[in-house]
C-alpha cells in the first residue's frame, strides 16, 4: 500500500467547514481548442476527495498537442489542495474534431480547517484554474543533428556540457554544487524553511540565463505551488530551493545538466543545452 494511499484512508473530513470548488479553463489563443469544466462547482469539506471532470476540443482541421498548467486561488489555500489525480503538464494530443474529457482527483487537506489566515479571511471559496497552450506538435520532438551530436560526444568524451559553467563569487552567492548556485536578493524571515515534504507557494520569473529571455513569470498573477522534494521539478530548482525561508528572494542559476538538459523544453521554447536561471520569491511555506 502506497503512501498516499494510507494518508487518504486516515483523513477524517472536517464536516463543520464546506467548502465550494469553482472550476474554470481558458486557451491560449495560439490553440484552437475548445476547453472548458464539465461542472462549475462542486461542494466538500477538507479531507474530502473528489472527481472532477474538464472536457477539451480540437476545432482545427489538424492534429494539435497541448499542455496545461494549473493556479489555485486564494494562494493560502493552495498549500492544501492536493492532487492525485491530473492531466497538466502533459501533453494532450487531439485529432481534428476530437473530444476528450479529463480527470481531476483530488482534495482540500484537513489542516485548511485551521489555517488562521483563511479563518480571518472567512475563506469557503476555492478556485482552480487551468490554461492549455500550444505545444507546436508540427516541430520535430527531436533534432536528428542534435542526436548524433550528442552520441559523438558521449563516445569521444567530449561532452558539450562539461566544466562548463563558471560560478561566480561573491558576499551573496552560494555555490550550491558544481552546476548550480543561488544569488540572494533578499533575505527571508530565517523562520519557516524549504525542505523536502513542504507545500511552498511562490512567485517565479524563468529565464534564460545567456540572453535574459523570460520564458515564464507568475508575477502580476496568481503564484506557483509544489511540493518540495518529490522529484515534480527539474533538478536544479530542487536543489537550489532547498534551505530557502519564507519571504526569500533569490535567483537560482542552474547548468542546462540541471535543467532540461539536452532536449530542452518545446513547450517552452527552451533549447537542449540551455543554461537557466529562476528569480523565486518564497510567499509561504507550509
Amino acid at each position: 500500500v502506497s503512501t498516499q494511499s494510507t494518508g487518504l484512508k486516515a483523513m477524517t473530513p472536517v464536516e463543520w467547514r464546506p467548502i465550494t470548488v469553482t472550476f474554470t479553463g481558458t486557451v491560449n489563443p495560439n490553440l484552437d481548442w475548445s476547453f472548458e469544466p464539465v461542472q462549475d462547482t462542486v461542494e466538500l469539506v477538507p479531507g474530502e476527495t473528489c472527481l472532477a471532470f474538464f472536457t477539451a476540443r480540437n476545432n482545427s482541421t489538424d492534429v494539435l498537442t497541448g499542455i496545461s498548467t494549473y493556479n489555485v486561488t486564494p494562494f493560502e489555500a493552495g498549500v492544501y489542495f492536493n492532487k492525485i489525480q491530473c492531466f497538466c503538464f502533459d501533453e494532450q494530443t487531439l485529432n481534428p474534431g476530437e473530444e476528450l474529457d479529463m480527470p481531476v482527483f483530488f482534495y482540500i487537506d484537513p489542516e485548511f480547517a485551521l489555517d488562521p489566515d483563511l479563518i480571518n479571511a472567512r475563506c469557503h471559496n476555492v478556485s482552480l484554474h487551468y490554461t492549455f497552450f500550444n505545444t507546436n506538435d508540427k516541430q520535430s520532438r527531436f533534432d536528428m543533428n542534435e542526436i548524433m551530436a550528442n552520441v559523438k560526444s558521449v563516445i569521444t568524451g567530449k561532452d558539450k556540457d562539461a566544466n562548463n559553467f563558471p560560478i561566480p563569487e561573491g558576499d551573496n552567492i552560494l555555490k550550491v554544487n558544481d552546476l548550480v548556485y543561488k544569488e540572494i536578493i533578499r533575505k527571508g524571515y530565517e523562520k519557516d524553511f524549504v525542505v523536502p515534504g513542504v507545500k511552498v507557494v511562490c512567485h517565479v520569473t524563468g529565464k534564460i540565463k545567456d540572453s535574459g529571455k523570460v520564458f515564464w513569470c507568475t508575477k502580476g498573477g496568481n503564484p506557483f505551488t509544489y511540493t518540495a522534494g518529490v522529484g515534480s521539478l527539474i533538478e536544479g530548482w530542487e536543489e537550489g530551493c532547498i534551505g530557502m525561508s519564507e519571504g526569500e528572494i533569490s535567483k537560482i542559476v542552474m547548468s542546462s545538466k540541471k535543467g532540461y538538459g539536452k532536449i530542452g523544453n518545446r513547450s517552452w521554447n527552451i533549447p537542449g543545452h540551455t543554461d537557466l536561471e529562476f528569480e523565486i520569491e518564497i510567499l509561504a511555506v507550509r
